[in-house]
């Protein structure tokens, strides 16, 4: 008989690996970047009202290794209120099934989605609200899992270079992993910065920030231990119709200082671009998995009017 395990045992991390390129690009950052099209995949609370309407389809891949995400999404203004809905489906590839004892039977196939519908309403010039239902879901084999949860989000903007900070978080009723969020467009540049603090909790535990010999606070271990939650990321206007992005995941440091060479020390960078032909804007990405390979991301999207 052969033995399967569920791709989660709990509320997913990031809930799924998402294939919008900007994702990718700025290194998992943007949970406070309104000027992305599909923001509301991070925080539901963003998104652009210039346009009546936007649809997106995204697709990323791991190349060589059969595995690859797809996502088509849009949004709907009406008013101050906007409607989001989309689903995002992730593809692992084919496996080995073994049997008890190891032997090959056969193979399998894995896979999760997402697919969400979604409401935000800018109830301010500066202060908007979202909320998403989501479900989601994995399918192995024959094996068959689902699970719903809430996505919801804030933000605010502030200041004369529209600094925003934004909130956003997603919950089953008994957990919740959260992303806290800080924007800031460069006054002599036209660049801006973001930056996101991402907590999910399951590796806390009481003592993890005290030395193991003289059980005292450890400043350095306290320190690596948010860091690991940062993701730095640029949005940078070329032109009016050329904007390219970066981004760094300081998550990826602990591989960085485990294994030596060019390849490892790259690891955790992003670069991506963006850009707008009439309607149709065009999104490409490439993020460095060390010792591992490049998630590469493709994207265009509809814009109405």
């Amino acid at each position: 008989m052969v033995s399967l395990m569920p791709l989660y045992a709990e509320l997913p991390l990031q809930a799924s690996n998402l294939a919008s390129p900007a994702y990718w690009g700025m290194a998992h950052s943007g949970t406070a970047l309104n000027t992305v099209r599909n923001a509301y995949w991070l925080n539901p609370a963003l998104g652009s009202y210039d346009h009546p309407y936007v649809i997106n389809l995204n697709e990323a891949f791991l190349p060589g290794k059969g595995i690859s995400f797809t996502e088509l999404s849009g949004h709907y203004i009406l008013g101050k209120s906007m409607l989001q809905g989309g689903i995002n489906y992730e593809n692992y590839g084919s496996f080995d099934a073994r049997d008890d004892e190891g032997i090959i039977r056969g193979t399998f196939t894995a896979a999760q989605y997402q697919c969400f519908a979604g409401y935000a309403q800018r109830i301010t010039e500066r202060f908007s609200a979202g909320i998403h239902l989501v479900l989601f879901g994995n399918r192995i084999d024959v094996s068959r899992e689902n699970m719903l949860f809430i996505r919801y989000g804030f933000s605010y903007t502030f200041g004369k270079r529209d600094n925003m900070l934004a909130f956003s978080a997603t919950t089953d009723g008994k957990s919740q992993r959260w992303r806290a969020a800080f924007s800031h467009e460069l006054e002599y540049m036209p660049l801006r910065l973001n930056i996101d603090f991402r907590w999910y909790g399951d590796d806390y535990y009481p003592g993890i920030f005290l030395n193991e010999t003289e059980y005292r606070f450890d400043f350095g271990a306290a320190a690596r231990y948010f860091a690991d939650k940062l993701a730095l990321g640029a949005y940078i206007r070329v032109s009016e119709d050329l904007n390219l992005m970066a981004g760094f995941d300081l998550a990826r440091l602990n591989m960085r200082t485990n294994a030596f060479g060019l390849d490892t020390m790259l690891s955790g960078l992003a670069l991506g671009a963006r850009y707008r032909f009439r309607q149709l804007e065009f999104n490409l990405a490439m993020y460095h998995y060390a010792n591992f390979t490049t998630m590469s991301a493709l994207g265009i999207s509809y814009i109405g009017k």
